[in-house]
């Protein structure tokens, strides 16, 4: 066992308690209360006669709380975690069948408003849009398998945001411009990001998610997303007040029939505008479904690698 003069003598050589018991092969703590004859309880509310012995710190509250170590931090147990899974038929399979698609809304949900079809609709790509974030790319030195599974979520992002736009230009904006004393106003901000987020999701679709500049392009994506739908969201409330409910439960009774005609891919020199989207809307709509149907599109994988 250690005695006080060891202790104090490395003490006074320049070691803290730590290294002093690292030393001696002991806690820090018991360290401290050889040295001291008191305990490193963390209370510190000791006579001033005591506080003047050699060896006693100001606080020693670390010294009876060392800071938590994470063992998930340490690559040998990383390892050890992925051989357990990789040796558990149960979770091997678990993986296998868990994909990317955001929850669907319940049958028994009838609700209409407007404002909770497009919420849904936002809720949907935020989830997306968190996986995205939370995959490794290129940058990140993510495995091929990941990046695989980055580009998949990302076309998914683009087959939501393809389908919510499109019926926003065809119905939305044309009822929040009438809605709303500056609802033109509103209506061409929102038209202008839209526009800008078609551009980055065309740009998307053409690169491999393994360089450089597809991980740029994800990380403007998902600052425009966030921008965009706090716009919308800030909208929702002046909306909420300004149009009758009945009015809302109408409107979007039509977003979600329109949402089944709707183009998956971003169309960004069709003109925003209704009366041109019921007709060249149209058909881009079905020439993408005819792609959908052929190709092997990544958003079909739902997020699994390719």
């Amino acid at each position: 066992m250690a005695t006080r003069t060891q202790v104090l003598e490395l003490v006074e050589a320049g070691m803290d308690y730590e290294t002093v018991g690292r030393r001696l092969a002991i806690p820090p703590g018991l360290a401290y209360l050889i040295a001291t004859g008191m305990p490193a309880d963390g209370g510190d509310n000791h006579p001033e006669t005591e506080r003047q012995r050699p060896g006693v710190l100001p606080s020693s509250q670390h010294l009876c709380n060392p800071p938590p170590e994470n063992p998930t931090s340490r690559q040998v147990v990383r390892d050890w975690i992925s051989g357990r899974v990789a040796a558990d038929p149960a979770m091997r399979r678990a993986a296998a069948a868990r994909d990317a698609e955001p929850g669907e809304v319940s049958d028994t949900d009838t609700d209409t408003d407007a404002i909770v079809v497009l919420t849904r609709d936002h809720n949907r790509v935020k989830a997306l849009q968190q996986q995205v974030e939370a995959m490794p790319g290129k940058r990140s030195k993510g495995s091929p398998e990941q990046m695989s599974r980055r580009k998949s979520v990302v076309d998914m992002i683009t087959m939501r945001l393809s389908r919510h736009e499109a019926v926003e230009e065809q119905y939305f904006w044309p009822a929040v411009r009438s809605a709303l004393p500056d609802g033109d106003a509103w209506a061409d901000g929102a038209l202008e990001q839209e526009r800008h987020g078609k551009d980055l999701l065309t740009a998307l679709g053409k690169l491999d998610a393994d360089t450089d500049e597809f991980d740029e392009r994800v990380e403007q994506l998902v600052l425009a997303l966030r921008i965009h739908v706090a716009y919308e969201e800030r909208l929702f409330l002046l909306l909420r007040a300004a149009m009758p409910d009945e009015r809302r439960a109408e409107l979007g009774a039509k977003l979600l029939a329109a949402q089944k005609l709707a183009p998956t891919r971003p169309h960004p020199h069709t003109p925003a505008s209704p009366a041109v989207l019921k007709t060249a809307g149209v058909a881009a709509a079905a020439a993408d479904k005819i792609r959908d149907a052929a190709g092997d599109r990544p958003a079909k994988r739902k997020g699994k690698a390719g």
